[in-house]
């Protein structure tokens, strides 16, 4: 394709990618994890507390995704051209007073709503963010910069299900809310401090809905965008079919109690933060799409070894460590989809990065329910990671052999 077919890039700012920067960016991006993996080891207690239903409660995790991925995709075409700051900054506002809402919630319908707008507000700022960084810069430094948060909020899936454990065993899982909604507030606190404006000189007419269709249409042209696009979405629902579903196969099925299910859980993604470390160390001395590849094979064997313990019997002596392996290989699949979207779409980092986030996010949380609606058990959060992210796999391999041009 060529460079006719996308969109202008804009200026390149003089954008900080100090310490500070990169920290405040890191925690922005990460307000999805923090608010999915806190709150996975308190799902059965909410269920119990508002006399809801497991596909109730799931309802509520899928709501916050769907509405973080819709968010993104609505929003990061139009930050591309109105600009990332106003944006990012509202946003963060709104995910820590929607965070209040969810800790005053009194039933399942009014946490469902809560939870929508929490989304729409933490995809405000992350789409704002993760374009900030598409911004200012480019090649390596830009693969390494997206990296390094990776890196940092592979820690929210360790932090977040610990600290909720904690406050489960001391409080109710109101308490935990709140815990989110004081990490909010910090936000645009520190947003305002260390985040300048990152878009130079938009073009006149930029961020209108006309503009912004047309920058999604050029992204969407791109045949490697789109096949990177497919392999991203169906290993994401491969992935939360886990994060969905693991809290009830280890606490009901298994019989692990809270805080032992939170030490697996965060077990689990202290694997992902090594290999995304790993990640930000090998990219420059192999490509990214063959980490990529890497990651996505680790995860397809993680998952069979995960359904192969549940079918046999042998339960969480196997299914633990197959976990421990997938997340392993999700920290470079993570890293690998963010870089090779953003180089590709380069020109309108705000787009590619709503297009890659909104999709992932959205049909993953589209599909959490799944796993609840056939029973929620580890044959079938087995199956569904192993289907999805073995297809994803597929398509990866596919595209790569058609000798499509990848990211670079």
């Amino acid at each position: 394709m060529s460079d006719d077919d996308v969109p202008a890039e804009p200026n390149r700012p003089s954008w900080s990618t100090g310490r500070g920067a990169v920290l405040t960016v890191a925690l922005i991006v990460g307000i999805s994890p923090f608010a999915t993996d806190m709150y996975i080891p308190a799902l059965p207690a909410i269920a119990r507390d508002l006399g809801a239903t497991t596909a109730e409660v799931q309802l509520s995790l899928t709501a916050f995704l769907v509405a973080f991925a819709v968010g993104q995709i609505v929003i990061g075409p139009i930050s591309d051209g109105r600009g990332r700051r106003r944006i990012l900054l509202g946003g963060t506002v709104l995910f820590a007073l929607a965070s209040l809402a969810c800790a005053v919630a009194p039933d399942a319908a009014t946490l469902v709503v809560a939870r929508v707008a929490q989304g729409l507000g933490g995809a405000a700022g992350s789409v704002a963010a993760r374009a900030m960084v598409g911004d200012s810069t480019t090649g390596v430094a830009r693969s390494r910069l997206f990296a390094t948060p990776a890196a940092i909020n592979a820690g929210g899936p360790v932090v977040a299900p610990l600290v909720g454990g904690v406050v489960l065993s001391v409080s109710s899982w109101r308490a935990t809310v709140v815990g989110l909604a004081g990490r909010g507030a910090a936000l645009p606190w520190a947003a305002a401090r260390r985040l300048p404006e990152a878009l130079v000189g938009p073009e006149p007419g930029a961020g209108s809905l006309l503009a912004s269709l047309r920058r999604m249409g050029s992204l969407l042209a791109m045949p490697r965008f789109r096949w990177y696009l497919v392999t991203g979405c169906a290993a994401t629902i491969g992935f939360f079919s886990y994060i969905a579903t693991s809290s009830f196969v280890f606490q009901q099925q298994y019989g692990f109690g809270e805080g032992l299910y939170t030490l697996v859980f965060a077990s689990n993604a202290s694997c992902m933060i090594a290999s995304t470390l790993l990640f930000r160390r090998l990219v420059g001395r192999f490509a990214e799409d063959h980490l990529f590849t890497v990651g996505l094979v680790t995860c397809t064997v993680g998952s069979a070894l995960v359904l192969a313990g549940a079918l046999t019997g042998v339960g969480p002596a196997l299914i633990w460590p197959a976990l421990a392996l997938v997340t392993a290989g999700w920290g470079w699949v993570i890293p690998g989809s963010i870089t090779l979207t953003q180089a590709l779409g380069h020109r309108a980092p705000g787009t590619a990065a709503a297009l890659a986030g909104g999709l992932q996010f959205g049909l993953g949380g589209a599909a959490t329910p799944l796993a609840g609606a056939l029973g929620g058990t580890a044959v079938v959060m087995g199956a569904l990671m192993l289907g999805f992210i073995a297809a994803g796999l597929a398509v990866q391999v596919w595209a790569s052999s058609r000798g499509g041009t990848p990211a670079t």
